[in-house]
């Protein structure tokens, strides 16, 4: 279990990644909800998902793959098609929350650069926090629902999700989760998008 390799090394450092698992996932799937809502749909709020509150966002098997294998997701943000002005807002709302977390990153990324003097140990917190975002914003690109990357490939092939449905998803993810494929997965498609991601997020190794 990844989480009890960590604790083993520092239960500061096991809280510290906990906690930034629970910031990650609720920027992303707050971010989904914020964009359609701004979009013009009401069904994220309605369903109490424009909150920053992560109860709202947490999705057990999603946390807990986060917690074993360190990939991992949230709940998914429904939205209604109907309520939005155009077939773009698709896109841009499965878009919002890798964004959002690589922007989150950046962010800390900052922060983290300008304290390492004063306060190293925050610091390297802070990069720890960093690098959770920039893992939950590469692994939600797969194209697999529920996960973003989904949404993305069906903004462009439409009869995409009729393919790949969302019971044939999850089997897929659990395969990833638990079989040999995941660490080949992880090794030459996911490590390339999260090095680029990491690369990008300190603005190419400054921060």
């Amino acid at each position: 279990m990844y989480i009890l390799s960590i604790f083993q090394q520092s239960p500061l450092l096991a809280v510290i990644y906990l906690v930034s698992i629970v910031a990650a996932v609720t920027v992303h799937e707050f971010s989904h909800a914020w964009t359609a809502d701004r979009l013009g749909d009401d069904t994220p709020y309605l369903q109490g998902r424009l909150s920053l509150n992560p109860a709202s966002h947490l999705d057990l098997l999603g946390s807990l793959a986060f917690v074993i294998f360190r990939f991992g997701w949230g709940k998914p943000v429904m939205y209604n098609p109907m309520k939005l002005g155009r077939k773009i807002d698709e896109l841009l709302i499965a878009l919002a929350g890798p964004v959002s977390n690589l922007l989150f990153a950046l962010a800390l990324n900052l922060v983290a650069h300008f304290v390492a003097p004063y306060a190293p140990m925050f610091s390297q917190l802070l990069g720890t926090a960093s690098y959770i975002n920039v893992i939950l914003a590469t692994f939600n690109l797969l194209p697999v629902p529920p996960l973003d990357g989904s949404a993305i490939v069906a903004y462009f092939w439409p009869g995409y999700r009729s393919v790949i449905g969302s019971q044939l998803g999850l089997i897929i993810l659990l395969v990833i989760i638990f079989t040999p494929l995941g660490s080949l997965l992880y090794s030459s498609v996911l490590t390339p998008i999260l090095n680029a991601f990491t690369f990008l997020t300190t603005l190419g190794g400054f921060l």
